[in-house]
């Protein structure tokens, strides 16, 4: 129980320094319409989106309203842990919980993978296929990870239930 409250206090803490980056991120995705990006150096996953024109901001825009996926997917992570604590392993809410974690992880991951495949195509203009293990998969693994686990959990839930009926 005692690595689950580890856990939960960094899962906290991570998620109370990205609230004021979420103010900050919904700001940068509106006012970037309106900003010659040319005369800011931006670098957002190791993309300088540097070009002024309307593809450079909507990649950037993308780019930024994808944080908050993971933000989000931070919360419902957060949420399944405080259930955790209170012993409530196999609610529904633990698995619907889990459920939409993996799945706003696999979106963002996909999104992620695209958006660093098209600014390589449009700011280096040059298409490479390199192996190996990067962020973009990790965070589809890690959403293909959770979606596993809420049907393990929905089958655990199955089996409990079958279990108390059982004289």
């Amino acid at each position: 129980m005692k690595k689950l409250n580890v856990l939960k206090a960094i899962v906290d803490l991570l998620w109370i320094f990205s609230m004021p980056i979420v103010i900050i991120i919904i700001g940068i995705s509106i006012a970037v319409f309106f900003v010659d990006l040319g005369d800011l150096n931006i670098k957002m996953n190791s993309i300088n989106f540097t070009n002024d024109t309307l593809l450079s901001k909507i990649l950037l825009s993308v780019s930024a309203l994808n944080y908050l996926l993971i933000i989000t997917a931070l919360y419902f992570f957060r949420k399944v842990l405080h259930l955790f604590i209170r012993v409530k392993i196999f609610e529904e809410t633990v698995i619907i919980y889990f459920k939409k974690t993996g799945n706003l992880l696999a979106i963002s991951g996909i999104i992620s993978l695209l958006i660093s495949f098209t600014s390589k195509i449009y700011f280096d203009h040059k298409v490479s296929l390199e192996f190996g293990l990067n962020q973009h998969l990790v965070i589809i693994c890690l959403g293909l990870f959770f979606l596993t686990l809420s049907e393990i959990f929905k089958i655990a839930k199955n089996t409990k239930q079958e279990n108390d009926l059982t004289i």
